[in-house]
């Protein structure tokens, strides 16, 4: 249990080198290193810092900013811990259609994160009679056509009827994927949302905040490039619920200005 912290970091340093290897020095592809840089920095360099802090404002500061970070560490950890519970099923939930959400295509083929994808619905889809696919993504400035259009080729190509797939090819963002989706089912629909396993929750935060109802799918998605991609959906995640975390950051920042004040 000691030694938990030290092989999670080690994973994510591991991870981040190996993710910049494969996929190249680009910023999106930094997370999982930096965070764990950042986890060294705070396991070993920042508790030295406290012997140079006693009895002054800085004191406060210093236990202020390691509020911060253990908030935002346990943020982190319910966040996992929520993600992996949508995606359990414990018995496949009556659906009338499931949406596929769109990702970057090679030419006119997709990729095979975005194939990950379309094969998780296409095992719901063998499963579930009268089910319908929806092929959610637009064309992107570098695409040549609309991502819904090359993922009903895939799927074409492995045997669905052409009339089980609608293909919805306006979309840009996961919450136009989701919205632009939802005006294409019938009234009263039931749905799901088939996507990469990280992608999963914050689909269905987005989904939640359109006052829609649905449950989230997760393909799988190579080991090397999952804990990079979390990371990202993580930031994303805070990023949706911005009010709520500067409401936290405020109120810890009100809690030790209090203390600094009464001198505590």
């Amino acid at each position: 249990m000691v030694l938990w912290p030290f092989v999670l970091v080690s994973a994510f340093l591991y991870n981040g080198i190996k993710v910049i290897l494969n996929e190249g020095f680009k910023f999106h592809n930094l997370l999982s290193l930096g965070f764990g840089i950042f986890c060294v920095a705070y396991l070993v360099i920042w508790p030295m810092f406290g012997h140079f802090t006693d009895k002054n404002i800085w004191m406060y500061a210093y236990g202020y900013l390691g509020s911060v970070t253990v908030y935002f560490l346990l943020v982190m950890v319910m966040y996992t811990v929520t993600l992996t519970l949508n995606l359990v099923h414990l018995k496949l939930p009556k659906l009338d259609y499931i949406v596929v959400l769109g990702a970057g295509l090679n030419g006119t083929e997709v990729t095979p994160l975005l194939a990950a994808r379309i094969d998780r619905a296409l095992e719901i889809y063998r499963k579930t009679p009268g089910l319908k696919l929806i092929m959610s993504g637009g064309k992107g400035p570098d695409e040549v056509i609309a991502e819904g259009e090359a993922m009903q080729n895939y799927a074409v190509k492995q045997g669905i009827p052409a009339d089980d797939i609608i293909v919805e090819n306006k979309s840009t963002t996961t919450y136009e994927n989701i919205l632009f989706s939802h005006r294409l089912m019938t009234p009263e629909a039931k749905f799901g949302i088939a996507t990469n396993s990280y992608h999963v929750y914050r689909a269905l935060v987005i989904a939640k905040r359109q006052g829609l109802k649905c449950v989230g799918f997760g393909a799988k998605t190579r080991w090397y490039f999952t804990l990079n991609a979390f990371m990202r959906e993580y930031i994303a995640y805070l990023r949706i619920t911005y009010k709520l975390q500067l409401s936290v950051i405020l109120a810890l920042g009100v809690v030790y200005m209090a203390f600094a004040y009464l001198k505590i």
